[in-house]
């Protein structure tokens, strides 16, 4: 099973480099356009279903794939940016002047939350949930009936996210340094283990998602993280809404 995790298109705190974290902010023009060109380079036979966060930036851009793909659009709690408390609405760039250390320790300390956020394993813990949630979901769809099984799921989700999922999944090989754009995304491979637990590996990261749709052969072997392993609190990640 194949596993699209796409970033939302561009809202105006993108565009000006603010965070904006749990901030329910919509798709700007420019987003909107993104958003609309990456539904139409999908191929609908390729594709079984669309999840998103249920923020307004990733549940609009994943309306789009789901409409032109003809498939169901699924909103994920797990799925929702990391809560960066006090930092919401700031300027990324000075914010990392001014505080250097505490930018460094947003970025790679995972016990670090700012004031009034979440801490980085938090928000890994609860997006690896969702992950497993919907490896699970899928599985019991081609169990139940689905024919032909479509090769990939897409799942709309956050910066932030993306960056906590690539590095946990990428731990075991190369660790990606470019962080991943608006409607970019990353492309996770799902086998299960003996014991019938969901495993993830990363095949690619910072690519259009219509690339993911065949992607070739990875060199070395893919190395596969067992996502329960991830998950440590699993808040309320289960609850998901259908539209």
């Amino acid at each position: 099973m194949r596993i699209v995790l796409l970033r939302h298109g561009e809202t105006d705190r993108n565009a000006t480099d603010r965070f904006q974290g749990q901030a329910d902010i919509p798709l700007n023009d420019t987003g909107v356009r993104q958003a609309q060109v990456i539904a139409r380079s999908l191929s609908p036979d390729s594709w079984s279903a669309v999840y998103s966060s249920s923020l307004a930036r990733a549940a609009q851009t994943a309306a789009y794939a789901s409409g032109r793909l003809g498939v169901p659009h699924r909103r994920l709690d797990g799925l929702r940016e990391r809560d960066l408390g006090t930092l919401d609405g700031q300027d990324r760039a000075e914010f990392a002047r001014q505080h250097p250390r505490t930018m460094r320790r947003l970025l790679t300390d995972p016990d670090y939350a700012p004031p009034g956020g979440e801490t980085g394993r938090a928000a890994l813990s609860r997006s690896a949930a969702a992950l497993r949630t919907i490896a699970e979901a899928e599985a019991e769809a081609d169990k139940t009936g689905r024919t032909p099984p479509a090769p990939a799921v897409l799942a709309v989700t956050h910066g932030g996210v993306l960056n906590l999922l690539t590095r946990a999944l990428a731990d075991a090989v190369e660790t990606p340094e470019v962080l991943v754009g608006t409607c970019a995304a990353v492309c996770v491979d799902v086998e299960w283990s003996p014991d019938g637990r969901p495993c993830a590996a990363l095949r690619r990261w910072n690519v259009a998602p219509h690339e993911c749709e065949e992607a070739p052969a990875p060199a070395p072997p893919l190395s596969f993280v067992d996502l329960d392993a991830l998950v440590f609190d699993e808040l309320n990640s289960k609850e998901v809404t259908r539209t």
